[in-house]
């Protein structure tokens, strides 16, 4: 008996195992076929084996959305301090290429610059059909994935996703719908569409992309032992709507590490034109900073813990040591800096700068890193890691070459690494584009600016080059260019040719054209009223036999007069049309009026009598004959009627009457309507209104309560249903008062938002009441040179409008003083070279430029292109010459060093232009 069930025993747990292997075995064979029909991660348990580490290493993605570093955010979390720089490298040079959230998350994914994947704004072709057919198939997880990776994204992917299909490259796809949200929001769920509601234990997204991804990697180390993982964590926090988790929303209440020097610094006449229509903030607008600030870090806790977890899930399965860790934000912040309430997409440090951490098994703990890193680094050093080439379209470069040596004290000055010296030093900051518009506001500028630069002769020597102003002069010729007993140029008249072929024109007969002629007063002249008098008096008196004549005189049809309005103050609807025909004339011409209808032979008193008793209207004949051709091929014209002033008047004033009359009754019924609203009746209540009773009576509510029964509904599901539908009629009204202080909010050319009371769903929640602020402009595209070296750290900026800015960092650290007049002629043409050929690069060999160690001069990746002075000093010519070319020698002397006087003339004027351009600056 014990064998027969031991041997039963032995034979269900092989059949266990072999159910469970060939299990295994089949996902492992759906996977490498088709990834998107592995089982769902979010399934828990499954067999355990003993496990081997692969190969490569895991690779952990963390992004966040709208996080500062100028501000001061990293500083409160201590977590991620801890765990990555503590554990790892802080670069405290980080940027992005474009300080905005769609194009640089493009950037991130594809490693390339905004003008080489044509995502330039947050709907410019974010996630558009185009960029899903060339660029999003060259993502990062794309390459990762045919490397042997399991890739997993969660969260925020860019702004326009629709989530109707998975991206491709990934192996578990939890992506947002749509932009950043808490609560309320739908994901693509491995192409299913899962919405989630408002409950924080279920639906709350940071906490929600901690727990999937977590999921994610252990089955992944459970199931694929053998097998990297690559995941992204792109979490929604700190971007609005700031919501944070319950157990934070307390924290912070006096924080205000956000008011830097150039907090509310403000005019700024020196800066492009949306700062320099900025004023100073007003106190609503401080207040705002302050709880923006605050609610921003609370939402960054709910960071620092998911950092926390996928950390100790990695120390758990073993992975932490095999494991590189980067942790960054897409674009930075500014609360108040310049008066700009909030926002983005500005070139100074507090949007471009963001944090960056790495942590990984070559890097030391602890270092501080000074080279220049950018989001279009992240996908090459991503497949760096997994020994993956970079592609040649990307622009970064990978920055695991940076860790080189990190083991050796003499690369060290402290926890600082030694810059390495065949880094990028320059790059490109970007946005927007040239649009057709926006090339109009340049051609615009460029037309003022050599309107002021140009003399009147130099002016008058363009003009006279154009066709028009050629002598001699030709026919119809108006203006001609002639020159002066002095030798000066004049535009004069061509007078003579031009009255020689007005003759001519008088001489020839006039050709018929389809012109309109000029309309023809059809009034009677007086002498044509008196010979139609005297044929009447002469000829009405005829006898019978002559009467087979009927004249038919102009302006004879008798008159009639209908009322405007009829007895009950009404628009009377036997109103003539505008379209009908009336022969109308003043009173005083009646005596000159005859009647068609009249028979001939009465006398002509009679005629003239039976005129002046018809009721003649106030209407007076004014403007030009309109005529048309009848269907019986007859013409007939018409006169358009006005009115006299004093009828005009009186009519007028009874229309304004009644429109107040009816705008008075209007307004009763709002009022009505509001009460009625406000004090709405329960069941079993009256509300009597000017005589109005509404009741609900018993055998109504019994029948409410039949109905009820039937359908199972009990009185507390009923009183359920009651709270929802009032929650759903205040939040209607929410709406409509948000859309009413919306609407109100807004300004020609500019970008505004509203803020009110209802704004912040969860706690802290503002009660100041709302206000309207525009904190940008849509003449705010730019693209910048940032340098940063030994012996150099600034910004240099050239916007659609015209305008261009310096700022030095080494002496001014905010950019509060805009230093463009401190240039040199030299190195200002130095920077727009580089600028021009960061604008086009296209690759990292290209779109990388770094500082030769020999002697300075900045080159590109490849070697070519002198754009900085000897020694890399900015002040030095480029020849090596070591002569000064500022702007005071050519104001004292003549000539120059640099050419003829005439060349030097042309330098200082491009000079004057450039320096004075913030003047011409226009939106």
């Amino acid at each position: 008996m014990h064998r027969v069930l031991l041997s039963s025993w032995i034979c269900c747990a092989l059949l266990v195992v072999v159910v469970d292997a060939r299990q295994r075995s089949n996902w492992q064979n759906t996977e490498g076929n088709d990834p998107s029909r592995e089982p769902s991660g979010r399934s828990n348990g499954g067999p355990r084996a003993s496990r081997r580490k692969s190969d490569k290493p895991n690779i952990v993605f963390i992004l966040t959305d709208d996080q500062d570093s100028e501000l001061g955010s990293m500083n409160f979390m201590p977590k991620t301090q801890r765990l990555l720089r503590s554990g790892g490298a802080h670069f405290h040079n980080a940027f992005v290429t474009t300080p905005m959230c769609c194009p640089s998350r493009s950037s991130m994914l594809t490693g390339m610059y905004v003008h080489n994947h044509n995502t330039y704004t947050n709907n410019d072709n974010c996630s558009s059909v185009q960029w899903q057919r060339t660029h999003e198939t060259r993502n990062f997880g794309t390459y990762l994935s045919n490397a042997g990776y399991r890739t997993g994204y969660f969260g925020k992917y860019l702004n326009e996703y629709t989530g109707t299909y998975i991206p491709p490259g990934w192996t578990e796809w939890v992506g947002l719908i749509r932009n950043t949200r808490f609560y309320n929001y739908s994901l693509n769920f491995n192409g299913k569409k899962i919405k989630h509601g408002d409950n924080y234990y279920k639906d709350y997204l940071t906490d929600l992309i901690a727990n999937d991804s977590v999921t994610f990697l252990k089955q992944s180390k459970q199931y694929f032992p053998n097998r990297p993982v690559a995941m992204v964590l792109s979490m929604p926090a700190p971007h609005g709507p700031e919501d944070a988790a319950p157990q934070y929303q307390h924290m912070f209440p006096n924080i205000t590490t956000h008011r830097t020097p150039s907090y509310n610094f403000a005019p700024n006449p020196d800066k492009q034109w949306i700062l320099q229509y900025t004023g100073k903030m007003e106190p609503i607008h401080m207040e705002f900073t302050d709880m923006l600030h605050r609610k921003r870090l609370q939402t960054l806790q709910s960071v620092d813990d998911a950092v926390e977890k996928v950390f100790n899930e990695l120390k758990e399965l073993g992975e932490l040591d095999n494991t590189y860790f980067i942790y960054s934000a897409d674009h930075g912040y500014h609360l108040g800096q310049y008066g700009l309430v909030k926002g983005k997409a500005m070139p100074y440090d507090f949007d471009i700068r963001v944090p960056f951490l790495m942590r990984g098994p070559k890097i030391p703990p602890g270092v501080r890193m000074p080279n220049i890193v950018l989001n279009i680094d992240i996908a090459p050093t991503i497949l760096d890691i997994a020994g993956v080439p970079t592609p040649d379209h990307m622009d970064g470069r990978s920055i695991l070459k940076l860790f080189d040596g990190a083991d050796d004290p003499s690369n060290l000055m402290g926890n600082d690494m030694k810059p390495k010296k065949a880094w990028r030093d320059s790059f490109l900051v970007e946005r927007g584009k040239l649009t057709s518009k926006k090339m109009q506001v340049r051609d615009r500028l460029e037309a003022k600016h050599n309107k002021l630069s140009n003399t009147k002769e130099q002016r008058l020597e363009k003009e006279c080059e154009k066709g028009e102003y050629q002598a001699p002069c030709s026919a119809k010729q108006a203006w001609q260019c002639t020159r002066d007993d002095t030798g000066k140029l004049r535009i004069t008249k061509c007078r003579g040719q031009q009255q020689k072929q007005q003759k001519q024109n008088d001489v020839l007969p006039k050709r018929k054209t389809g012109c309109k002629c000029p309309p023809v007063d059809p009034l009677m002249a007086r002498g044509e009223k008196r010979l139609q008098r005297n044929f009447l008096r002469t000829h009405v008196n005829q006898p019978v036999s002559a009467q087979k004549l009927k004249p038919k005189f102009i302006k004879s049809r008798r008159r009639r007069n209908v009322p405007l309005f009829d007895d009950g103050g009404t628009l009377n609807d036997s109103l003539p049309s505008i379209d009908e025909e009336y022969l109308l004339a003043s009173s005083e011409e009646v005596d000159d009026l005859v009647s068609v209808g009249l028979p001939l032979g009465r006398p002509q008193e009679h005629v003239v009598r039976e005129i002046e008793e018809a009721e003649t209207p106030p209407y007076v004949n004014r403007g030009a004959v309109s005529c048309k051709v009848l269907p019986n091929g007859t013409i007939s014209c018409r006169k358009p009627q006005v009115w006299s002033f004093d009828y005009w008047r009186a009519k007028k004033s009874h229309l304004d009457s009644m429109i107040a009359e009816s705008k008075a009754r209007l307004e009763k019924l709002k009022v009505l309507r509001k009460q009625l609203r406000q004090g709405k009746p329960e069941l079993n209540t009256q509300v009597e209104d000017e005589g109005i009773v509404t009741a609900i009576d018993d055998d109504v509510q019994a029948l409410f309560a039949e109905a009820a029964a039937a359908a199972g509904l009990s009185d507390k599901r009923l009183e359920k249903q009651r709270l929802k539908r009032k929650n759903r009629r205040n939040k209607k009204l929410q709406r409509k008062v948000r859309l009413d202080v919306s609407r109100d909010c807004n300004s020609p050319r500019m970008k505004c938002f509203a803020h009110d009371n209802q704004h912040w769903q969860t706690p802290p929640l503002w009660n100041s009441g709302p206000f309207c602020f525009c904190p940008n402009s849509n003449n705010n595209t730019y693209w910048c040179l940032r340098t940063i070296n030994a012996s150099h750290d600034f910004l240099y900026c050239e916007f659609i409008t015209g305008f261009i800015s310096y700022y030095d960092m080494l002496k001014d650290p905010y950019q509060l003083r805009n230093a463009v007049y401190d240039l040199t002629y030299t190195n200002l043409r130095q920077m727009q070279d580089q600028l021009e050929k960061l604008k086009s690069c296209r690759g990292n060999r290209e779109c990388t430029v770094r500082t030769r160690p020999a002697d300075g001069t900045a080159i590109s990746s490849e070697g070519s292109g002198e754009l900085q002075g000897e020694s890399g000093e900015m002040d030095e010519g480029s020849g090596g010459s070591g002569e000064d070319h500022s702007l005071s020698p050519w104001i004292q002397e003549e000539g120059g060093a640099s050419g003829d006087g005439e060349e030097e003339d042309d330098l200082k004027e491009d000079f004057l232009f450039l320096t004075r351009a913030f003047r011409l600056d226009d939106p």
